[in-house]
């Protein structure tokens, strides 16, 4: 596991096959061509607020923060500005 530093936060990404309509659709990646993406939380550096969490879903710029590959999951290393929003329920 890697550990966040700062204000940076680190997600696995939820690949756009894996995204559910409302109505709890599956979308194939085929179809969805979204600008952003989204990604459940793993660690987050000491200097991030409160309102990102560890287990939260976020939504963050498609192309944002920086890609790593860490036992061989692709995840992405966010400052704390590219976050959009948490997803609630």
């Amino acid at each position: 596991m890697i550990q966040a530093l700062n204000d940076h936060v680190i997600v696995d990404i939820i690949p756009e096959e894996d995204i559910k309509t409302e109505a709890g659709i599956i979308l194939p990646g085929t179809v969805v061509n979204h600008p952003q993406c989204y990604g459940k939380v793993i660690s987050v550096g000491p200097k991030v607020d409160q309102d990102v969490g560890v287990g939260d879903i976020i939504v963050f710029a498609k192309h944002g923060g920086q890609t790593v590959m860490l036992n061989n999951k692709v995840q992405k290393v966010l400052k704390l500005p590219e976050i959009y929003g948490v997803v609630k329920k």
